[in-house]
């Protein structure tokens, strides 16, 4: 067996194991006995891709952030880790894994369908600026992924009296990852700046995908100041998912359709 067969089987374990945690989460709701098994299928799901992108990186000699494959790959573990803390930390918000793990099953789909192919590191990738510029962009978005979550489920509790106080819940912790998600989303910008200049001797040009970038970043700095200023909930929510859109394609459409020399190398 190759080195890449064995890292793709990994890779399928892992799914497998993820599947029965989203499975087991989306029906468990508030039972404590299932609650420990649950958490531990979801580690262990984490462990086994760990395993998968360490071996690939062994293999190629860099990160899983060049072609799509990789970077789905690494966007699929950082998403799946955000969902297996807030299941850790807000287990008794069961209703949100009805959104988010669809979303995870989605990119593991199109993950598999992805070629394997091994990728090169061009020279101007070289740098460790570029690993802070991708781990900040991870946190980035997987909290983003988050607040979006709750934002439907926001959107989704129907107004009334009873419900009135879980729906603002929902709200307060959506602002709160969307707050977060805001400080890394200008750390990535802030790194991915030093390394440009270090790069293409630049800090910033505008190219598609640096414009993308600020745009998302425009789009989360409005959306919290309009709920801090006029408390816009429904509103607020919906520009929440209206963010996550922007960074959706800025980190997956963007990247592979620009010609400009931030695009993936694919």
């Amino acid at each position: 067996m190759t080195s890449q067969q064995f890292e793709l089987n990994i890779l399928y374990l892992a799914f497998l194991l993820y599947t029965a945690f989203g499975f087991g989460s989306f029906f468990s709701k508030h039972k404590d006995r299932y609650y420990r098994p649950l958490v531990i299928l979801a580690i262990c799901g984490l462990a086994a891709h760990s395993i998968s992108i360490g071996i690939r990186w062994n293999r190629i000699g860099h990160g899983p952030f060049i072609n799509l494959y990789e970077i789905l790959s690494s966007n699929v573990w950082s998403m799946f880790l955000g969902v297996t803390l807030f299941f850790i930390f807000f287990k008794q918000i069961t209703r949100v894994f009805w959104f988010l793990t669809p979303v995870v099953f989605i990119m593991m789909l199109w993950l598999m369908s992805a070629s394997p192919k091994e990728s090169f590191l061009p020279p101007t990738y070289n740098t460790i600026w570029l690993y802070f510029h991708v781990i900040t962009g991870k946190f980035f978005f997987t909290l983003l992924f988050l607040a979006s979550g709750l934002a439907v489920c926001g959107l989704l509790t129907k107004i009334d009296q009873e419900s009135a106080l879980q729906q603002q819940s929902y709200i307060k912790l959506a602002y709160k990852f969307l707050a977060i998600a805001f400080l890394f989303e200008s750390f990535m910008l802030f790194f991915g700046a030093i390394w440009a200049q270090d790069a293409w001797g630049r800090y910033w040009a505008w190219d598609p995908l640096e414009t993308w970038a600020f745009l998302t970043w425009l789009g989360v700095a409005f959306t919290l100041h309009l709920q801090v200023g006029f408390k816009k909930d429904r509103l607020f929510l919906w520009l929440i998912l209206g963010c996550f859109t922007l960074a959706f394609l800025t980190f997956f459409g963007v990247p592979f359709i620009s010609t400009a020399p931030h695009k993936g190398m694919i």
